[in-house]
């Protein structure tokens, strides 16, 4: 089952309408979306919602441990066991080989374990060293209910954004009201066509030329890895456009994920506009309490990498990952050293975004090829030994058609709010008809199948 099944979509209809019949009552709502949330993971795979139960069931005992004992090396000890969880489930099939191998050193050999990555470990792991660090540091103590809810919430559960406890129980312990339902419909719009309708397309024509370099020419081999980076900057967006319409529906807030990275007129920036919670997440809980900038320039450096490779081997056990973490991490770290001499592209905004969507689209080629150091030197050898084949006018064509999307790119920094307001000045008894036609738009124009979300493998 995914967000764009029909079954989601009657279940949905069907939850929000007994939600709001309890609008006077939060416990019961709650009650509600803790059942909801375990009954959609249920229904994509049972396997999952036992592996988040037993999980949960854990995180609640390991912060009653922290609240009795409040020593750092408790503590510090739950985080580790958290960690290494992820770890397991997240390396497992890399690591089976030698795991087998063991077992067959001690005569266990008839035992084969198999483990299943369960679908957003990584982002509720996240979520629950937030919750931990709350009890740790402010010694806020929640039921095993408000837990379960918190971890399970089934707008973030797949693939974020990271949500802090703290952002979550103020907003879980209050009476909420239904409103903002313009911005719902422009957010539920906005994700359709991101993912249905850009993101796939721009995905098939990436795949082809993308899994075979060789035979294609080197306009071809830019326009794709362009096509990429949209690509796949849509579909996550759009599942987070998604997501916070869900979260509204039900009263709820979620944090920004996204600002218009592409628009980042250096790499600071981009990672300050991409995946918010996720690189917010890394400089509070690693690159801060590892020293940040506090302790001098070449530590500051040293602190970068570090976050950054933890970064790109999260999204991977691969060498590719690890690169694409660590040329981000080399990337801000030299916007530091750059920062102490006299040159400063913020004087020139149009050169500082050019060069970091160039740098960010490069990076993209380790992302895509993830399985393979070797692909990805594939893409680099076609881009040289295909550089001299002529073009056709359709090649350039594309092309362009992607400088002209670079160059327009910034008039939509307002759109969201334009959409919005434009549903505030239309008539109530128009609106059905006005997202009725763009809905039949979108289905009549959209490719065949939908492919799930690309982050949802993280």
């Amino acid at each position: 089952m995914t967000y764009f099944s029909l079954e989601f979509s009657i279940l949905m209809m069907a939850f929000f309408a007994i939600y709001w019949l309890f609008y006077d009552n939060y416990k019961i709502q709650n009650i509600l979306i803790l059942t909801f949330s375990y009954l959609i993971y249920f229904l994509i795979n049972p396997y999952f919602a036992l592996i988040l139960f037993v999980y949960t069931f854990f995180i609640h005992y390991f912060s009653l441990l922290i609240f009795v004992r409040k020593k750092r090396y408790v503590f510090m000890t739950c985080i580790a066991f958290v960690i290494l969880n992820l770890c397991f489930f997240k390396y497992f099939s890399s690591l089976k080989t030698s795991f087998d191998s063991m077992m067959e050193f001690f005569g266990l050999d008839f035992i084969d374990l198999d483990v299943l990555f369960p679908m957003g470990i990584s982002f509720y792991t996240f979520a629950s060293i937030t919750y931990l660090l709350e009890v740790y540091k402010k010694r806020r103590l929640e039921s095993f209910l408000n837990l379960a809810l918190f971890l399970s919430f089934f707008p973030t559960l797949l693939s974020g954004p990271i949500m802090r406890s703290s952002f979550f129980f103020e907003q879980s312990h209050r009476k909420r009201e239904f409103k903002n339902e313009n911005l719902i419909i422009t957010l539920l719009i906005f994700g359709i066509v991101k993912k249905v309708l850009i993101a796939n397309y721009l995905g098939n024509y990436a795949e082809h030329i993308l899994d075979f370099p060789q035979s294609y020419n080197f306009i071809q081999l830019l326009s794709a890895i362009y096509a990429y980076a949209i690509q796949i900057y849509c579909d996550f967006s759009g599942y987070i456009d998604l997501v916070c319409a869900f979260a509204l529906m039900l009263g709820f807030n979620l944090p920004p994920n996204f600002n218009m990275p592409y628009l980042s007129k250096n790499l600071k920036e981009f990672w300050s506009r991409w995946h918010i919670s996720l690189s917010t997440f890394i400089r509070d809980y690693i690159y801060i309490p590892l020293g940040g900038n506090k302790k001098g320039k070449a530590r500051t450096i040293l602190n970068l990498l570090i976050a950054f490779i933890l970064s790109g081997i999260w999204h991977g056990n691969t060498l590719t990952f690890l690169i694409w973490g660590l040329l981000h991490g080399i990337g801000v770290a030299f916007l530091h050293i750059l920062a102490l001499t006299k040159i400063n592209l913020q004087k020139i905004p149009a050169l500082g975004r050019f060069l970091t969507f160039q740098f960010v689209c490069f990076t993209w080629i380790f992302f895509y090829y993830n399985k393979s150091l070797d692909d990805a030197m594939e893409y680099f050898k076609a881009c040289y030994n295909n550089f001299s084949h002529i073009p056709s006018y359709q090649d350039i064509y594309i092309l362009t058609s992607f400088a002209v999307i670079f160059l327009i790119y910034p008039l939509f920094i307002n759109f969201r709010a334009y959409c919005v307001k434009i549903l505030d000045l239309t008539p109530f008894l128009l609106k059905p008809f006005i997202i009725t036609f763009i809905l039949l738009l979108i289905f009549t124009f959209m490719p065949d199948g939908i492919p799930n979300f690309i982050y949802s493998s993280f």
